[in-house]
């Protein structure tokens, strides 16, 4: 009986480790907190936009991107560590192309056209989390891409004219924000973010998001929200963007 006194408690010890080593472990990760989010947005643009020597209004809404989108995709992916410091990454594309057969030169030669945009914006930001009596604040640092193609071509069905222009054009503003979360309910909490910031050739940059976040189970919820997002950017004589970019947007996010 002696002998078995001497095996188990080794045994015992080792087991307690491994148990408590385990529990460590599992500690160490919960302390770190992810999400994915996928979401679809109804843009409207507008503002004005300039290339080269040429300037236009810019005027599109929902009803005009569902009818010459190519490609769209808007996806979040946000961290935080204990509670305490995360990251925020942000990311929407967009593809639209289009095309018409009454466009008339200074011969009055009727000419057709095709236009193709694509537009990706990037957000990338830190953030350390402060609890108060209102609810959770986020102070926010981080930077905001934008990369804008635009290809054109004009021409003519008897070969006479084809007059092609591509703009390659990206750029990126450094930005400062808060972002408030508040519980309302065990299932809702109501959120609001605001930055802004500017860079060497933007004069001014601002994003404001607001809306409601609705737990569906204990690893998902549901996002209600409105964002928009201001930009004026000018590189004189090349390109200049000056607009307003908002709408409604509903995204379904895994947290793990």
């Amino acid at each position: 009986m002696a002998k078995w006194h001497y095996l188990i408690a080794p045994m015992l010890v080792v087991s307690s480790t491994v148990i408590a080593q385990e529990a460590s472990s599992e500690t160490s990760m919960k302390k770190w907190q992810h999400s994915i989010e996928i979401y679809a947005q109804a843009l409207n643009i507008r503002g004005d936009t300039t290339i080269g020597n040429i300037s236009t209004d810019v005027d599109v809404d929902p009803a005009f991107i569902m009818d010459h989108i190519d490609m769209g995709a808007m996806l979040r992916l946000e961290g935080i560590y204990d509670n305490q410091w995360g990251y925020y990454i942000d990311y929407s594309y967009m593809k639209l192309s289009g095309k018409t057969d009454s466009v008339l030169d200074i011969n009055k030669n009727i000419l057709k056209g095709s236009l193709d945009i694509r537009q990706g914006v990037l957000e990338v930001k830190g953030f350390k989390r402060y609890q108060y009596d209102v609810g959770m604040i986020d102070y926010m640092v981080g930077i905001r891409w934008w990369d804008n193609d635009i290809d054109t071509r004009l021409y003519g069905s008897n070969g006479n004219v084809d007059l092609r222009k591509s703009l390659n054009e990206d750029w990126i503003d450094y930005l400062i924000g808060v972002r408030w979360t508040k519980a309302l309910h065990k299932n809702w909490a109501v959120h609001t973010s605001l930055d802004m910031g500017l860079g060497s050739d933007t004069n001014f940059t601002s994003s404001l998001l607001t809306g409601v976040r609705y737990q569906i189970n204990d690893w998902s919820d549901l996002n209600i929200a409105y964002k928009s997002t201001w930009v004026d950017y000018e590189n004189k004589g090349t390109y200049e963007y000056d607009t307003a970019t908002q709408g409604f947007l509903v995204g379904w996010a895994a947290h793990f």
